[in-house]
């Protein structure tokens, strides 16, 4: 199957809004720093209210520092579809920031070990600042640590490590409740009844477990709904294919409906579930690949879980700028940001852009007051 790069048509509209959005926002200069963009304060970074209500992030190097200083990473934990617009959306902001683009290299496994060989690589290399998610959640931690004491920022997208962690904060999706959102979403279109199947990614990610969680805990919340299989490491172009074709081919007729929460099996269920005989079953997927909406919009499933890897690249690029330029990130805030997630249907397909617009735009609005200001 041919890989989807999510960076294409789907987020042109995307950037150039928020393009727009920091444009409003106003600019002023002083004797420190070049140009200044603001970020922060309220819904005024939407709809163009008081500006002065904002903290501003200085555009381009601060005094005494220069492009050396804002040399920034990324290593998502394995390759996957769902990273394709992260390094896109980096430099996007980077060309924003007027710093220069990231460095990113992604292991090909989802193998903590082999991802700590990037990480030791990229501190090698003098990089200033590291987005990542962790190839495991648990043994990433070491890692992180090490990369810490030796003074580079660790900031964490699309999964976060275990907790305690050294990784600053974690931008993604509440993964437990957009699982929950879609399998609750199948049981209301089967009437409260019925049997569900849940497929997922690789068990070693991070969020599979708590994907798999919520849809045990949606299920057992009505006594004639039965989630009677989980499946898990199919996030893979041959294995989906054959997981959905096996599972169809042994219980199509006894399956009322397939919550997918892993990228590929969401475009396998919205291959099989065309076929009229599978019309019964109820099929929610995961993210935005073409095949999955042309599926909604023909009817062969119902809807899909939007998730925001563009936004989450953005914002941590934006993040790691701050970090150097001597902001720190208040001991009060939570170290996990949902990166938003919401239900495609055929009701609001066609307002996809506008809708993922809406949430980075509401992330950003308050990103700044997670701050405190440099010293000086």
């Amino acid at each position: 199957m041919k890989k989807k790069n999510l960076c294409g048509r789907m987020f042109t509209g995307f950037v150039f809004a928020v393009l727009v959005l920091f444009t409003a926002a106003g600019c002023t200069r002083n004797e420190n720093a070049g140009r200044q963009i603001s970020t922060g304060g309220g819904e005024g970074i939407i709809a163009g209210g008081d500006n002065s209500r904002f903290t501003e992030v200085a555009i381009g190097p601060v005094a005494g520092k220069t492009d050396r200083d804002y040399q920034f990473a990324f290593s998502f934990g394995g390759v996957n579809p769902y990273a394709d617009p992260v390094p896109g959306a980096a430099n996007d902001m980077a060309k924003i920031l007027q710093i220069p683009d990231i460095i990113e290299q992604t292991p090909q496994h989802w193998e903590q070990n082999e991802q700590n060989v990037i990480l030791d690589a990229f501190i090698a290399q003098n990089i200033r600042g590291i987005f990542m998610m962790p190839s495991n959640a648990t043994a990433a931690n070491a890692e992180i640590t090490k990369i810490v004491k030796a003074g580079v920022p660790v900031v964490c997208m699309g999964g976060p490590p275990d907790d305690p962690t050294d990784a600053l904060l974690t931008l993604a999706t509440d993964v437990y409740q957009s699982a929950y959102d879609g399998t609750m979403a199948i049981i209301e279109k089967t009437g409260q009844k019925g049997n569900i199947v849940a497929l997922s990614g690789q068990i070693s990610d991070p969020n599979t477990k708590a994907r798999f969680q919520a849809s045990v805990d949606a299920c057992a919340k009505y006594p004639d709904v039965n989630l009677i299989q989980q499946i898990g490491d199919i996030d893979d172009a041959e294995l989906s294919v054959t997981a959905v074709e096996n599972l169809l081919a042994a219980q199509g007729d006894k399956i009322n409906g397939i919550i997918s929460t892993a990228y590929y099996p969401s475009v396998a269920i919205a291959t099989y579930l065309a076929d009229p005989k599978y019309s019964h079953i109820i099929g929610v997927g995961i993210d935005t690949d073409e095949k999955v909406l042309d599926a909604i919009r023909s009817g062969s499933i119902y809807g899909t879980m939007s998730q925001n890897p563009y936004g989450q690249g953005y914002i941590c690029t934006l993040t790691l700028k701050m970090l150097a330029d001597g902001w720190t990130y208040k001991s009060t805030e939570s170290k996990h940001i949902d990166s938003g997630s919401f239900l495609i249907t055929k009701d609001n397909i066609n307002d996809l852009d506008n809708l993922k617009i809406d949430v980075t735009n509401r992330i950003l609005s308050t990103w700044v007051a997670r701050f405190n200001p440099p010293a000086n």
